[in-house]
């Protein structure tokens, strides 16, 4: 299984939407307000109207299934669990899974950003950590105009393998993604991009793009093609830090290369270290 179907769609919706949750709040017309003046019940108000202002300005979004174009932000770390029902889209109720971890560090808005990906593809109790791979993902940020903040990732998979993967060959994909908060606080993301290892069950090469919106203030849904097959899904960010991720979509929805199939991935981000 590609893990990067699920994983670095993690970081469409996961580490973006982190970023959009933590990003600071325009103060508006809260700046003209001295808090000296409040009394404590005012300034209570006060903050939490700033608060919930912060929580529902902007929605987090992700598309499940494509890789982003974003990478993980600097300090932040994160572990993901993906599995399926049909390994390689072959034969119904042959399940697969593998576990992924990495970090970001560098400064994609000044220079690259980097994010290492651990890939461990034997997740049996018997042969854990047998098989697997080790790439990165380098992404600058880049503008597409007022309202909207964008990224460039090139993706370098299978750069180290061993055990059942070392048969893989090294791997690239490029991704341009873009989040427009649009005004009624639900964010559209589009992404696109080219790679080796896309069609025909990860054979060939070929292309990608999809779109996603937050419909509410911890899901969104998302719809991608991916080479050669449509590829759906919902994400959802549950409790109250939103550095939980869970994502269940479909593959091959119209079953056009007869590979449909159940796709389920858990994700884990937070800070590991302070970048400033």
């Amino acid at each position: 299984m590609r893990l990067a179907l699920a994983l670095l769609a993690l970081w469409a919706g996961g580490v973006e939407a982190q970023s959009l949750i933590d990003a600071p709040v325009t103060p508006g017309a809260a700046a003209e307000i001295d808090p000296s003046t409040l009394s404590d019940q005012e300034l209570l108000d006060l903050l939490e109207g700033i608060e919930s202002h912060r929580m529902n300005a902007v929605r987090p979004v992700a598309i499940f299934g494509i890789p982003s174009g974003f990478g993980a932000a600097p300090g932040i770390g994160f572990v993901a669990i993906a599995g399926t029902n049909r390994r390689d889209r072959r034969r119904e109720g042959d399940w697969d899974g593998s576990l992924a971890f990495g970090f970001g560090f560098g400064d994609p808005v000044r220079g690259i950003g980097v994010t290492p990906i651990v890939d461990v593809t034997s997740v049996s109790p018997y042969h854990f950590g047998s098989s697997g791979k080790i790439g990165v993902t380098l992404s600058r940020a880049v503008s597409f105009g007022p309202g909207w903040s964008g990224s460039v990732g090139l993706s370098l998979e299978n750069l180290i393998r061993w055990g059942d993967s070392s048969v893989l060959d090294p791997e690239a994909s490029l991704a341009v993604s873009a989040v427009h908060g649009l005004g009624n606080g639900m964010p559209l993301m589009l992404s696109a991009g080219y790679g080796t290892g896309v069609s025909d069950g990860g054979r060939d090469d070929g292309g990608f793009l999809g779109v996603g919106l937050g419909l509410a203030p911890k899901a969104a849904v998302g719809l991608g093609w991916y080479g050669d097959e449509a590829v759906g899904g919902a994400t959802f960010w549950p409790g109250e830090r939103g550095n939980m991720q869970i994502s269940v979509g479909i593959g091959d929805m119209t079953d056009r290369v007869s590979g449909r199939r159940l796709l389920l991935a858990v994700s884990l981000a937070g800070p590991l270290f302070r970048t400033r």
